[in-house]
């Protein structure tokens, strides 16, 4: 499981089976410091996160099985959570 923040979302025309009805969003995952980390992932979104939100996203196989529902789903990616307390974003940060 690793943070990231939702940074857009992603419409797919062809697509698996197994993906119709999700919601695409496109993470940005985090480091510790909450500054951007590695590139930009695609994950299915169960929960209604927004642009900007900060969640917590896994890449575990059994759990994406069990919200698709599906065993042969293609999906590599999936938010299992949103935190309440939302870190500041970078470029809203307040400057003395």
């Amino acid at each position: 499981m690793q943070s990231a923040r939702v940074i857009g979302h992603a419409t797919a025309t062809v697509k698996h089976p197994s993906m119709n009805g999700w919601k695409l969003v496109i993470l940005q995952p985090l480091d510790i410091q909450n500054e951007p980390d590695e590139f930009p992932q695609l994950a299915i979104d169960p929960l209604g996160a927004r642009e900007g939100d900060v969640v917590f996203f896994t890449s575990d196989t059994k759990y994406i099985q069990q919200v698709t529902g599906r065993k042969d789903s293609p999906i590599r990616f999936s938010i299992q959570g949103i935190l309440d307390d939302q870190p500041e974003q970078p470029d809203r940060r307040k400057r003395k």
